[in-house]
This record gives structure tokens, sequence and C-alpha cells, in this order.
């Protein structure tokens, strides 16, 4: 449960993002797979499906904008009466996220590019272990169910090994609001 204490991934990304208009279409069509009916596996794999769908005949090229410091934030759509939102990551070698959680529904779409994601278990309020490592480097999806109401659920960190790459994320509320943790030291 969040405090006013709890530190929150809008308190530690501090690099601008864009908003891009000209992804309606995808986004309005993802909003109705989404929203159509009950959030729960079936859901998650439709948007998986749409989503790496879509990225097999729309390149994130136009997405190349990159910081030595942070991975490089673009929604391409955000609902303010549902909440879901979608945008790109475009990642620099070495660009990594803190420990995070996320909303009820996360979703991670990775087109192009290396990466590495850390799945973590909460250990205290403040810090978290890891207990899952995979390397994505081919285009895949993953994506998570937790507690509605939450940001804590589905703790991982994403780090870039390649030159570039780019994802494309989809979550059922502002993935900003995401509880922060240090890695335990056991």
């Amino acid at each position: 449960m969040q405090t006013e204490e709890t530190l929150t991934l809008a308190t530690r990304y501090d690099e601008p993002c864009d908003t891009r208009t000209d992804y309606g279409d995808f986004f309005d069509e993802l909003l109705t797979i989404a929203t159509d009916g009950p959030l729960c596996h079936e859901t998650g794999h439709r948007i998986r499906d749409y989503v790496m769908k879509w990225l097999g005949t729309h390149s994130l090229q136009s997405f190349d904008r990159y910081s030595d410091r942070n991975y490089v934030r673009s929604y391409l759509g955000r609902c303010p009466r549902t909440h879901w939102e979608a945008l790109v990551m475009s990642w620099k070698r070495g660009n990594t996220t803190t420990i995070h959680g996320h909303p009820a529904f996360a979703g991670y779409h990775f087109a192009d590019g290396v990466f590495r994601v850390e799945i973590f278990e909460p250990v205290s309020e403040r810090t978290a272990r890891r207990v899952g490592l995979q390397i994505i480097d081919r285009p895949e999806s993953l994506f998570a169910l937790g507690t509605p109401g939450r940001f804590d659920n589905h703790l991982h960190r994403i780090t870039c090994l390649s030159e570039t790459g780019h994802s494309l994320h989809v979550y059922s509320d502002d993935a900003l609001q995401g509880v922060t943790y240090a890695e335990a030291t056991e």
C-alpha cells in the first residue's frame, strides 16, 4: 500500500515525454479490446496479439530519440475516462528502470533490441529481491495481471543491452504511479 513517503516512478523519472497525435486509430482499437469485458488473461492475450501484429507492420524508428540517462517515453494515447495508456519507450545501451511495480494490467511488447528483464518479489515495504531473469533478443511480448487499485503489481527492472531498442507498453492506469523499490542485499 502506498504512503506519503512511497517513492513512485514519477518521483524518479525526469525525462520529458512526447505525446503523439498520429496514433489515434491504434489507440482507439487497443482501448476497445482492453475494455471489452473483464480484465483477465484472455484480455491480456487479445491485447498482446493486437499490439504484436501492429508492431509487425509499423516501424518504431520515428521514435529514435534517446538519452544517456534514461529511456525516453512517447505516449501513443491516454484515456482520461478509463485511465488506459500506451507508450513507446526508446532505449539506449545501459538505460535501465528502477525496480518498480505497475497497475492491474501491464503489457510489455519488445519490438527491437536486446533487453534484460528481471522479476522481483517484495522483501519489505521498500526492498525487493530478484526471483527471475529473462533475456529478450527478438520481438516478444509479456504481460502481467495484478490487484486493481494498486501500483505494486509485477515488480521488475528492465535494462537495454543493445546499442538501441524500442518497446511498446500498455497499462491499465498511469504507470508513473508505480511504486519503486531498492534491491535487497542478502
